[in-house]
């Protein structure tokens, strides 16, 4: 049986809060993002530029560079599990360049990338920090659970599907029911503490520079750092500062602005 492995995501901040690269962890040190290419740097600030064919990795083979924690100054988000296999993983990057080949900003780029990936590695379940800043796509998953049992992080998450549409800066999503709980202690990677989601169902639309609004009746609940953002939620009420971005949320729903998660 294929071994079971955590996906985790990464941002790095490229101009503040108002452009990040997304990075995608499987495992202990197997990184997937999109580069420009062979001899080009692999930093995130080098990810690439309107027009230029895109790599993986810095080639197009979808096989995984090694990295066992994030850069300096960035934080991960677990997104979910995943059985799949390394061959699987590339057969996905390879079919996934030969139907994108240039890198757009307002359309195709590394968020979109990064996005895609992780609802094929974890499924119906997966759980990405924010809505992509910008891009074009499309998505939608049925029925979902994933469980991380090992590690710094023990997460478990439930949801009955969501969908969701982007279009260049504006993005749109809804979900139905879903469930979680999680306890952390990866302080290097920005997330430590315990928290616990129950909502009957979330809408929200993001907007030009992260401007963000959820309907969503909820009784989250939890204190702590996830993804680099300092949480605190009681029964619905709380507020997330930090990571570029700052949010207040309600039994009923909640606003927020840049990099701003639930």
């Amino acid at each position: 049986m294929p071994e079971k492995r955590t996906v985790r995501l990464e941002d790095h901040y490229l101009a503040g809060p108002f452009a990040k690269h997304w990075t995608v962890y499987v495992g202990e040190s197997d990184v997937y993002e999109i580069t420009r290419g062979p001899g080009k740097p692999s930093s995130a600030s080098s990810s690439g530029k309107c027009g230029s064919k895109m790599y993986i990795n810095e080639a197009r083979d979808g096989r995984p560079t090694r990295r066992s924690w994030a850069r300096s100054g960035n934080a991960m988000t677990l997104v979910g599990s995943t059985f799949k296999t390394d061959d699987e993983i590339a057969a996905f990057n390879r079919k996934w360049l030969s139907s994108n080949t240039e890198y757009e900003l307002l359309d195709t780029n590394c968020q979109t990338y990064a996005q895609e990936l992780c609802q094929f590695l974890v499924g119906g379940a997966f759980q990405m920090p924010n809505l992509p800043q910008v891009g074009t796509d499309a998505w939608a998953s049925g029925p979902g659970a994933t469980a991380t049992g090992t590690g710094p992080i023990r997460s478990a998450r439930a949801t009955v599907g969501k969908a969701g549409a982007q279009w260049k800066s504006l993005g749109v999503e809804a979900e139905g029911p879903c469930a979680a709980a999680s306890a952390s202690n990866d302080i290097k990677n920005g997330n430590f503490g315990a928290f616990s989601e129950a909502s009957v169902g979330r809408a929200e639309v993001k907007g030009p520079l992260g401007v963000r609004a959820r309907v969503e009746p909820n009784l989250d609940t939890g204190l702590g750092v996830q993804g680099g953002q300092l949480k605190a939620k009681v029964l619905g009420f709380g507020f997330s500062l930090g990571g570029g971005g700052i949010g207040i949320s309600t039994p009923l729903g909640g606003l927020g602005f840049g990099n701003s998660g639930k």
